[in-house]
């Protein structure tokens, strides 16, 4: 097997395995940032423009904001190197242009066979490794460490995400699951601590509260990011945060007097100031008994980013304690291996990006984690977490994906009876799976109890809540997590979706348009904005919505698909339209969206009941979860005195709620 090694100043870049090396210290770079130096080094002293390095980091899938995201690539490239942006060593911004590499650089093209002769000693010694033994020494000296001990970049922006979203089981869960990752991935989750013989003195670290400048409206959303802040960084190894409550209305002046009251070894000050449409956010990191300065972070973009921002500042911090020289010791639950605790922040980063791909990456580096630390019951409740999303893109109980869900959800309980998340994942498995809502509903509220900061938990509830027809505890329950968590996106979602299974239309659209203020040119959103709108008879305003997020993704054959559909439903009404939507399942053309083409809600919409009584027994005897939300999808309304659809719901574990028996929304006639 041959493998391609750059070599250039004191680096060697192995192009398969995204390594950067100097000497003995190795820097295993992101995907999307190992992509971007291969073809910088493959072009090396020749121009590559802007839109040559789309098409690299984006190949094969739409991205909100291009512009942004090559940015912060070139961004983590530049730390990654150490190189200045203001005086490049090796990377030159050609402006309105693109990017040069610059410098000497050579491609070896090495044959592993000629290594095998090398001892394997252990995983930790990378064919890198042995390759720059073949390497010629350098004289000058820049220092690159592992990602254990990175130290803070200067200038982090904000991470650029896309989105694209599916359903509540199929289609609204698709949304609670995928959307909550947004909360999620604000923090790690608590986890138990792995019992050593040494314990290294962990670090008290006061969150004091922001400054806010240039609009006072803002004071409310600084505050929110506080307390979400205060939550993912109490999550990191060696790190006690104090309640954010504890530091008032503190102030810089007031830090040796914080440090004494608070026992704060470090103080992390920030102010947050609003400029147009963006928000720049700075951060310094201070030694709390003399105020010495010790480091800085710097971040801007757009509301939809924060949670991304907060999500990106906890890993930096993390980065940062991890440059000390002191070893690191993990707080409850966590791991004392700093290789795990990376590769767990790497999955839920993938996490973060919302398609099954990059969940499918998750998997990975969960797994890495737990081989490298058994114990880690935090990197077991993101595999369950993971499978659980994964279970929302495909419903077929044959692919055990909620049973693995709640495989490793038990096995991270076993380890720490007290990690929220893991909780959550067995409540939602318990219903899902089981269609056992006592048990569901049971474990559910003992994540809220153990965690009571995480929206997501109150999300996940609301859904079980909701399919049992418990509509003003579901409503109540999203009014808690938008108390919890304001500015986030996925509470208002999901109100959307409880909306229209409780019949609350003006709450669903209400809640719905919320969603698409905060996130404009999230697929998503206008997803979920359509099918608020279908299910409360708007249907030229939902084929509307549909044609947006198809623009948006750049999905032409369902840009098509609605443009012919808003015709049909202008001239021949809402059922032809479904009869559209049902040739488009029988072509495959313009479905990319799985989770809008259910043959059971069209055969339904289309008046064809025996096809959609069929459809709906097919996914019975699978034991489908689509099958839950059935009783109280209004879509189903007149099946609800037809005695076999009674049986079929029976069968499935589910009923139609006593408020809803004699509830006709007349969609589709």
């Amino acid at each position: 097997m041959v493998k391609q090694v750059f070599t250039f100043a004191e680096f060697t870049f192995e192009c398969d395995t995204g390594t950067l090396m100097r000497k003995r210290s190795r820097l295993h770079l992101s995907e999307q940032t190992a992509r971007l130096l291969g073809v910088l080094l493959e072009r090396a002293n020749s121009l590559v423009s802007r839109e040559e390095l789309r098409q690299v980091l984006w190949p094969d899938e739409e991205f909100l904001d291009y512009d942004q995201g090559i940015n912060v690539a070139v961004n983590r490239l530049r730390k990654a190197l150490r190189d200045d942006s203001s005086n490049p060593h090796f990377l030159k911004t050609i402006p309105k242009r693109g990017y040069v590499f610059c410098g000497e650089v050579r491609l070896l093209s090495l044959d592993l066979a000629d290594l095998s002769g090398w001892p394997d000693h252990s995983s930790a010694i990378t064919d890198l490794e042995r390759t720059s033994a073949l390497l010629p020494e350098h004289s000058e000296s820049v220092e690159l460490d592992s990602p254990s001990t990175l130290p803070f970049p200067e200038d982090t922006p904000a991470v650029v995400g896309s989105g694209r979203g599916l359903g509540f089981p199929l289609r609204w869960t698709w949304f609670a699951v995928l959307l909550a990752i947004l909360i999620l991935t604000a923090g790690a989750w608590l986890i138990h601590m792995r019992q050593s013989r040494t314990t290294a003195p962990m670090l008290r670290l006061g969150i004091a509260p922001m400054r806010v400048k240039g609009d006072p409206q803002a004071n409310d959303l600084a505050e929110s990011f506080r307390l979400e802040l205060s939550d993912a960084i109490s999550r990191l190894p060696s790190v006690q945060v104090p309640t954010v409550g504890a530091l008032g209305t503190s102030n810089a002046v007031d830090i040796p007097q914080i440090s004494r009251e608070l026992n704060l070894d470090d103080l992390l000050l920030g102010s947050i100031v609003k400029q147009g449409d963006q928000y720049d956010l700075k951060f310094e990191l201070i030694r709390a008994a003399d105020a010495t300065h010790l480091a800085s972070f710097e971040y801007s973009g757009p509301k939809k980013d924060l949670p991304s921002i907060c999500e990106r500042l906890q890993q930096d911090v993390f980065h940062y304690l991890q440059s000390k020289e002191k070893p690191l010791q993990t707080i409850k639950g966590s791991t004392n291996d700093a290789q795990a605790y990376e590769l767990y922040l790497q999955g839920v980063y993938h996490l973060f990006e919302r398609d099954p791909a990059s969940m499918d990456r998750s998997l990975t580096e969960f797994r890495q984690a737990t081989v490298r630390d058994p114990n880690f019951a935090a990197a077991y409740a993101g595999l369950a977490t993971t499978y659980l999303n994964l279970s929302a893109y495909n419903t077929s109980p044959r692919d055990g994906l909620l049973s693995k869900a709640e495989e490793m959800a038990q096995h991270a309980v076993k380890l720490d009876p007290s990690l929220a998340q893991a909780h959550a994942v067995l409540g939602s498995t318990a219903y899902k799976k089981d269609r056992d809502f006592s048990r569901g509903e049971a474990e559910l509220r003992n994540a809220i109890q153990i965690d009571p900061t995480q929206a997501v938990y109150r999300d996940w509830l609301s859904v079980l809540l909701v399919e049992e027809g418990r509509f003003d505890e579901a409503l109540q329950q999203l009014d808690l997590a938008q108390t919890n968590a304001p500015f986030w996106p996925s509470v208002y979602a999901m109100e959307g979706l409880v909306g229209v299974y409780a019949r609350r239309d003006a709450t669903a659209i209400a809640a719905a348009k919320k969603y698409i203020e905060l996130l404009p040119n999230l697929p998503i959103a206008h997803n979920t904005m359509a099918w608020v709108y279908f299910e409360t008879g708007h249907y030229k305003d939902a084929i509307d919505e549909w044609r947006q997020m198809a623009i948006l993704q750049n999905d032409q054959a369902r840009v098509d698909l609605e443009t012919r559909g808003m015709e049909t439903f202008k001239t021949r009404g809402i059922r032809a339209y479904a009869q559209l939507r049902l040739d488009a399942i029988q072509s495959k053309r313009g479905i990319g969206q799985v989770n809008d083409f259910m043959p059971a809600e069209w055969y339904a919409c289309a008046g064809k009941r025996d096809q959609a009584m069929a459809e709906l027994e097919r996914l019975a005897s699978s034991q489908d979860p689509y099958m839950l939300h059935v009783g109280v999808d209004p879509l189903f309304d007149s099946f609800h005195q037809d005695p076999r659809f009674l049986a079929l719901l029976a069968t499935s574990g589910v009923r139609i709620p006593p408020a809803l028996q004699n509830v006709n929304s007349h969609l589709c006639e």
